[in-house]
């Protein structure tokens, strides 16, 4: 029972934490300059550089390691967490 509470708050997690670098990316990618110059920008570098460190890697790759671990613990990965 605790176990399923556990991975629903962090499908959740996994689920934000994957649209905000989903739209930092791809503002990214929408910008010619190496700076960041929207205010998504700056809250996506923002957000990296206090969170991860700056360690890019690293936060791409947190949503899907939560969703391998919520498949292997539970059987169900989650991905969409209102229909877990």
């Amino acid at each position: 029972m605790m176990k399923n509470r556990i991975f629903f708050v962090l499908a959740w997690v996994a689920f934000a934490h994957a649209l905000v670098v989903a739209a930092g990316v791809l503002d990214m990618m929408n910008s010619s300059l190496p700076i960041p110059t929207t205010e998504v920008g700056r809250f996506y570098s923002d957000y990296i550089s206090t969170i991860f460190d700056g360690e890019e890697i690293i936060a791409y790759a947190v949503s899907p390691i939560i969703w391998l671990l919520s498949y292997v613990v539970t059987g169900a990965p989650r991905i969409l967490p209102w229909k877990g």
